[in-house]
């Protein structure tokens, strides 16, 4: 290496160590000075350069007017001061009323429960299948119903077509207290309701129906009034009106013409489909094959009234299990199938698909058909002897 090279090298390092002495010199000189405070205290000030020094204060630029002052408050949920009373002690607690509002029911009958305040209103569509068209049809029809739950009747003007039933027993859901409710030791409500046969201004027949008085047991026995809030009535009030139809839907079925000997044929459809021919009405055969699908091995998946179907599965069974039943066997393998009924005339049809939805074969329904005819005929018989008994087990079940 040449003179000149070491000479430049010998310079840099020279210029650095100085500095590096310097800058080192001056950081321990300024600690030295802060902590000993030997510095004036004007070299610690902020030197004017930061803006977070400075505060100004401004004018708040939202503007709230003098009538927005006070916020509003929703006293709709205010819970009110009460004197504690004997009913009041029944309120609280396990004692607690939650029950929720009864559904209104829509029937495909053409009849329909509607609320109105704390009460309800029963309306009969104009193809309703009551034939009721008139306000005299409504009060017979009405009169006819409650007899027929048992309600006592305490005051009735014919001229006016009001009424006031008695006291009687009901359920939580307005229904007549009946042994199901005994059974589950259901709570029970003494109530009197006011019934009223009336029409819209488009003339539509209808009951107004109102929660009079109302009262229940107590844990120790003794009957007490109750103070319902207008959710509590209406669901009463709703729930006697689906009462009502349930009772005058009941007494409609039980008024079909049923032959004391039915006659089922094996014959085929309007689609040239092999099919069971039942010389008895659509609605009294619909009602007779959901009691016999669940006596003879098949089970209700699903069910449908607007499309006339049953979904069922089945369980084969040995022979000898539908000769103990009084049938011959059915011959249907273990597996899901689909019923369908039709109104041929006075006559109903019923029709039998795999689970894919395509026709059973002739053989099959052929192999069917004797046992399933005498289980119809069977069942028919019951129907017809037992009435609105029959019926009301599937309205307990739906």
């Amino acid at each position: 290496m040449s003179n000149l090279k070491l000479s430049s090298l010998a310079v840099a390092l020279a210029l650095g160590t100085g500095a590096l002495a310097l800058s080192a010199c001056s950081a321990v000189s300024d600690t030295y000075d802060y902590l000993m405070d030997t510095n004036d205290s004007q070299k610690k000030e902020p030197t004017g350069y930061y803006d977070h020094t400075f505060a100004q204060e401004y004018v708040d630029p939202l503007q709230v007017p003098a009538s927005l002052g006070q916020p509003y408050t929703d006293t709709s949920f205010t819970v009110p001061e009460v004197a504690v009373t004997k009913e009041s002690r029944t309120m609280v607690g396990g004692n607690m009323d939650v029950r929720p509002p009864v559904v209104a029911q829509v029937s495909e009958m053409g009849v329909e429960v509607t609320n109105s305040d704390q009460d309800a209103v029963l309306w009969f569509m104009p193809y309703n299948q009551f034939g009721v068209q008139s306000e005299k049809d409504a009060w017979d029809l009405l009169t006819a119903s409650l007899n027929f739950m048992e309600i006592p009747i305490a005051n009735a003007d014919t001229e006016r077509l009001i009424l006031d039933t008695a006291a009687f027993d009901y359920n939580a859901y307005g229904e007549p207290y009946d042994t199901v409710s005994l059974q589950f030791e259901a709570p029970r409500y003494s109530q009197t309701y006011k019934i009223q046969v009336g029409h819209s201004m488009s003339g539509q027949v209808g009951y107004y129906i109102a929660l009079i008085t109302s009262s229940s047991l107590t844990s120790e026995g003794e009957l007490i009034g109750e103070r319902l809030n207008l959710r509590q009535k209406s669901s009463f009030a709703v729930g006697m009106g689906n009462s009502i139809i349930k009772a005058m839907m009941l007494q409609s079925q039980a008024k079909e013409e049923i032959p004391d000997t039915i006659q089922v044929l094996l014959s085929r459809d309007n689609n040239d489909q092999d099919a069971l021919i039942v010389q008895a009405p659509y609605s009294s055969t619909w009602n007779v094959l959901r009691g016999l699908l669940e006596q003879y091995s098949f089970t209700i998946d699903e069910y449908s009234i607007s499309r006339s179907s049953y979904n069922v599965e089945v369980n084969e069974e040995d022979p000898e299990y539908y000769r103990d039943l009084g049938v011959e066997p059915f011959g249907l393998e273990s597996g899901s199938y689909i019923i369908r009924l039709a109104v041929a005339g006075d006559n109903t049809v019923i029709t039998f698909y795999d689970e894919d939805d395509k026709p059973l074969p002739t053989t099959k329904v052929a192999g069917l058909y004797a046992g399933f005819a005498q289980a119809l005929q069977k069942e028919f018989a019951i129907y017809k002897r037992e009435g609105a008994a029959y019926l009301a087990k599937f309205i307990e079940e739906d």
